[in-house]
């Protein structure tokens, strides 16, 4: 009895992480160094824990793939993959979006070495994560607007330490 009830609550750990989220996302980065802002949108299809595909429609033929270890992207025409596992940065960046997508928020905070606020706003969570000092690298504010029945961001604004800023809108969330 004990090795089923075992067995069922490792199928069901297996069922609940394999949720799959899917939703379009307009994307705008602003560039403080050049004062230019460069506007993207797409699909972005979450499977699991650990994957996250953004497939952009502009530009057309872009993406962005977290697959487990590693960040296979498309951008502008530049591609690259890169094990997460030897590059210390884009580990922080991988981590802060999937655990700011899944609402793993403390987490990020503690990744991002941050302190963090939760409020409410509307149907929505509004998290905040203020790094507590400056770095070379990583983000200095994050602001999560999550749904309050689920969790999942309907809008993510972060912050660099160089002044950029990328905010991303999430619409049309359907989970699977």
């Amino acid at each position: 009895m004990r090795k089923l009830m075992f067995v069922c609550l490792m199928l069901a750990g297996f069922i609940a992480s394999a949720q799959t989220v899917n939703c379009q996302f307009k994307q705008s980065t602003f560039i403080k160094a050049s004062g230019k802002t460069i506007e993207s949108e797409g699909t972005l299809k979450l499977v699991g824990k650990d994957k996250m595909e953004m497939t952009y429609t502009k530009p057309a033929g872009d993406y962005f793939i977290i697959d487990g270890k590693s960040i296979k992207m498309n951008l502008r025409g530049k591609k690259s993959v890169m094990d997460t596992e030897k590059n210390a940065a884009m580990r922080t960046y991988r981590n802060t979006l999937l655990n700011c997508i899944h609402g793993n928020w403390k987490q990020a905070a503690t990744d991002n070495n941050a302190d963090i606020t939760i409020t409410e706003k509307g149907g929505n969570k509004v998290v905040t994560i203020t790094a507590k000092k400056q770095a070379p690298r990583g983000y200095s504010k994050i602001i999560v607007t999550a749904r309050k029945s689920d969790n999942l961001p309907v809008e993510m604004v972060l912050e660099e330490f160089n002044g950029t800023v990328t905010t991303y809108k999430l619409s049309n969330i359907v989970k699977k």
